[in-house]
């Protein structure tokens, strides 16, 4: 049995919801960890369905565990609750339906005190019942980078990703950003602030964390764009034009990218929503198109432009917009 040391540099929060299928084996796959000086914070947060009895019988089971019962709030809120309660130098957060390989905690703590490293990443692959499990984030580099560069590999979804999975941050870096309690899509909002906020990033593309992929994600549309509907593309917007404004004067290097980033994402909704024939979201097509007609012929010679971008690009000013009504 793990014991919880008195003073743990790791802090591990697994936030729940209505998940008894698999939340047993999210935290078995911590305390299978071959790294000791740990805690695990498991909250559930306000689960409706049998949730809170596997937890309470987990954490019985093991002294390595908090846990804690609270009413449903939101994502943002049950992870700030986590953070609350805290004692480690480090936080790793773990998704209720996914799993850690055993030495993700003393593969990421080793890469963030080598090199002096306020956040470390790791690579990891997806798992699901019609592919198996494959690479999704895995590349065999080092990577030791400043501010300014993480954000860029973070906004470009190449290496690694905004969710906080696979990522271990140092716990003052939340003294100054918290999760957003009223989002749904809270990592899209705080994780690039904590990229931002670091003194430098270390990351290696090992895979050493799995992402299940079911009917039941929360980012299920990520792998479906058939499932994007007005409410979610709405917050999406809304999150883009603020981390737009956040970056310009917290990394005003960047600025160009930046700029770059937020047109990207725009071009890609459209071109999913027309493509898919969202009719329910057709308020949400004029936005970017509008968007696009006003700031598209600025990035044709962008330097991160992708090739079918710049397709897309030509096609669409050629055409008057793709789908146009």
């Amino acid at each position: 049995m793990h014991e919880v040391q008195r003073s743990a540099r790791i802090s591990v929060i697994i936030l729940t919801h209505n998940r008894p299928r698999f939340v047993r084996r999210a935290v078995r796959s911590i305390l299978e960890q071959d790294f000791d000086g740990y805690e695990l914070i498991l909250i559930d947060n306000g689960s409706t369905d049998g949730t809170n009895g596997v937890c309470k019988d987990i954490a019985s089971e093991n002294s390595a565990i908090r846990f804690i019962r609270r009413e449903d709030s939101g994502i943002g809120a049950g992870r700030n609750a986590g953070l609350d309660a805290a004692r480690g130098e480090y936080i790793a957060f773990i998704d209720d339906d996914d799993y850690a390989y055993p030495d993700m905690l003393s593969f990421l703590y080793k890469l963030a005190e080598t090199h002096g490293a306020d956040i470390s990443f790791c690579g990891s692959d997806k798992e699901a019942a019609d592919t198996g499990v494959k690479p999704q984030f895995s590349f065999d580099e080092l990577l030791i980078l400043t501010p300014e560069a993480a954000v860029i590999e973070l906004l470009e979804r190449r290496l690694l990703n905004l969710a906080t999975p696979t990522k271990l941050f140092k716990k003052k870096l939340f003294e100054a950003e918290r999760f957003r309690e009223d989002r749904r899509y809270d990592d899209i909002s705080t994780t690039y602030k904590l990229f931002a906020s670091a003194n430098r990033i270390a990351g290696h593309g090992i895979p050493k964390y799995c992402f299940y992929r079911h009917e039941g994600n929360n980012s299920g549309f990520t792998d479906n764009d058939k499932k994007l509907v007005p409410a979610q593309l709405e917050e999406y917007f809304t999150t883009y034009r603020e981390r737009t404004a956040w970056l310009l004067e917290k990394l005003p290097a960047i600025s160009e990218y930046v700029h770059y980033s937020e047109w990207s994402f725009l071009l890609s909704m459209y071109r999913k929503i027309v493509s898919n024939n969202l009719t329910n979201c057709e308020e949400q097509r004029r936005y970017c198109d509008a968007y696009l007609r006003g700031a598209g012929e600025r990035h044709l010679g962008s330097p991160w432009i992708k090739p079918f971008e710049f397709d897309y690009l030509k096609l669409y000013y050629e055409t008057g917009g793709w789908g146009a009504k």
